[in-house]
């Protein structure tokens, strides 16, 4: 259908070549019927076409091998070539009703070769076209099928890292309260289950994410009673936003570890979330001791900026400090998108 539509512009552009020609010929043509002889002339290259192009996937021209194509190509244009011109004289008398084969010249045998040279050309364009796209569209098959292992393999070294902390916990108690062990052992479970069932689930709804979070909040506050004090601040129109899963968990237990338990009294921990612009911005912030002038990142600090390097590049970030007013914020920003969204 290509082809045909292609012959036919060529042969709507030469139909005033072909009506010049009879004219000059002294065999003036009506212009429909010079339509028609072009029309011919040119159609006769959509019958051909499939031919040239399977002499050109057959034999394609490289720059490593050229000589074998340009071989079979050199006579398959001439002979081809001849017998397009010969069903031309032949047909052409039907049309123009004059008995006798039309004008001809050598400049028509010129034209002919460069026809088949350019339907031969134009696959050779198209097939490095579609060669170009598919690897193009496998580099980038790849490309995120790697930033998917790596989120993937990421996400399974945080995994052991927060059940070790927990049962860590779980030991201290064991001695002291051996029921509050047995509440937090329980509460595991049920933490561990939701952890499961997310694990190949490369990002969440934030109101999911809280739901994990308030589960290990429960957690945590079998441990410090009274002393942990939480307040979490989300606003309606980031609640159904995509974030990486288990992206949190890392943050709120270092706000407790590093605020909470470093101090003789009560301590909090404040979780905030916004849109500002087309971002997601969360923050997690304690009121525990001013941090250090240089800080160290630790594990879970460290594996939160791979995985957003990981997932989205440079459109995710992450920052960590001091508060004017003491203890530290930890600030995610995200791409805002939600599920069924186009990334």
């Amino acid at each position: 259908m290509v082809a045909s539509g292609c012959f036919t512009a060529l042969a709507l552009l030469f139909t005033s070549q072909v009506w010049i020609d009879y004219a000059y010929a002294g065999r003036p043509l009506s212009w429909g019927r010079a339509f028609l002889v072009a029309l011919v002339d040119w159609e006769l290259w959509t019958i051909a076409t499939p031919l040239v192009a399977w002499l050109s996937t057959r034999f394609p021209f490289s720059p490593a091998r050229w000589g074998v194509p340009l071989a079979i190509h050199l006579p398959a244009g001439i002979a081809l070539g001849g017998l397009k011109l010969f069903l031309e004289a032949m047909l052409t008398p039907l049309i123009v009703g004059y008995g006798r084969p039309g004008p001809f010249s050598f400049l028509k045998i010129h034209l002919t070769l460069l026809t088949y040279w350019g339907i031969v050309a134009a696959i050779h364009v198209a097939r490095y076209y579609r060669v170009a796209r598919a690897r193009e569209l496998r580099a980038a098959q790849l490309e995120m099928e790697l930033a998917r292992a790596q989120v993937e393999a990421l996400k399974m070294q945080l995994h052991p890292h927060f059940l070790f902390n927990t049962l860590n916990t779980i030991a201290g108690l064991m001695r002291d309260d051996p029921d509050g062990a047995e509440l937090m052992l329980a509460k595991l479970a049920e933490l561990l289950r939701r952890t499961f069932e997310t694990a190949d689930v490369q990002e969440l709804p934030l109101d999911r994410e809280l739901e994990f979070i308030e589960a290990y909040l429960t957690i945590q506050r079998l441990r410090y009673g009274e002393r942990l004090r939480v307040s979490i601040d989300v606003s309606d129109a980031v609640r159904r936003a995509l974030v990486p899963s288990l992206i949190l968990q890392p943050l709120v237990e270092n706000a407790i570890r590093h605020g909470v338990a470093e101090k003789p009294g009560p301590g909090r921990v404040e979780i905030g979330a916004r849109l500002e612009d087309t971002d997601v911005v969360i923050t997690i912030a304690n009121d525990g001791p001013t941090l250090p002038v240089a800080i160290r990142e630790g594990y879970g600090l460290r594996n939160i900026r791979s995985r957003l390097l990981a997932f989205y590049g440079d459109r995710g970030s992450f920052a960590f400090g001091p508060q004017l007013a003491g203890g530290a914020v930890a600030t995610l920003r995200v791409p805002f998108s939600t599920a069924g969204a186009a990334r």
